[in-house]
């Protein structure tokens, strides 16, 4: 099923019980980059869940999915256009923040997203996405359950140095990866030090700044 079609349900689907209390603690980093911007860009606002979180006067959204944004504009207060985010409609240095959540640069080329985010950033503004990791650690991984095919990790982020890597080189600065562990008790998301991450994080929250040049 296409996101036309589920976006009726979506929020009540993806958006109750653990995960919302999951995703509350993952995406902390993302609405805390935010604060203090005039002007919010959300890439992929899918039903606007997120950026109508984002205490900002001006929040924009794209989405390429038509059903999404009719149920984006539903939450008051959102601007919402249908385009794509590796050619975003929006003059240079536009806003002063740039978020994606729920592992939506998983349907992007990387490199395309990053340099269209950069673009429409202002000097110093900042990034924050959301991605998953391509591979857990598990007991049911390592008994050769669950093991992702090579099509499904190729969506994902391998390293955290990998997708920071594509972030510099689009004109970020300032990178900062969070590490999140999905579990399936109360607080639902543990953040894990880069140090002893190994790949046992599911989650990863990239936090960078656009450079002043």
């Amino acid at each position: 099923m296409g996101y036309d079609e589920a976006a009726a349900g979506y929020d009540r689907a993806h958006g109750g019980g653990r995960s919302q209390k999951r995703f509350a603690r993952i995406e902390a980093p993302i609405l805390a980059a935010t604060r203090g911007a005039g002007a919010v860009l959300e890439v992929g606002v899918g039903t606007g869940r997120l950026l109508s979180q984002v205490a900002a006067p001006l929040r924009v959204g794209i989405d390429p999915s038509a059903g999404m944004l009719e149920r984006a504009s539903e939450k008051p207060g959102l601007s919402l256009v249908r385009a794509d985010a590796h050619h975003l409609p929006f003059a240079d240095a536009s806003f002063d923040a740039v978020i994606a959540g729920k592992g939506v640069f998983r349907y992007l080329s990387a490199a395309a997203a990053f340099a269209e985010c950069a673009r429409v950033l202002k000097a110093g503004g900042r990034l924050a996405i959301h991605q998953y990791s391509a591979m857990t650690w598990s007991l049911k991984q390592l008994f050769g359950r669950e093991a992702s095919s090579p099509e499904v990790r190729a969506m994902h982020v391998e390293s955290p140095s990998a997708l920071e890597a594509g972030a510099r080189a689009a004109g970020f600065s300032s990178v900062r990866s969070h590490l999140f562990r999905s579990i399936r008790f109360y607080p639902y998301a543990l953040e894990i030090p880069r140090l002893i991450a190994g790949r046992w994080w599911s989650h990863i929250v990239l936090v960078a700044r656009r450079s002043n040049n």
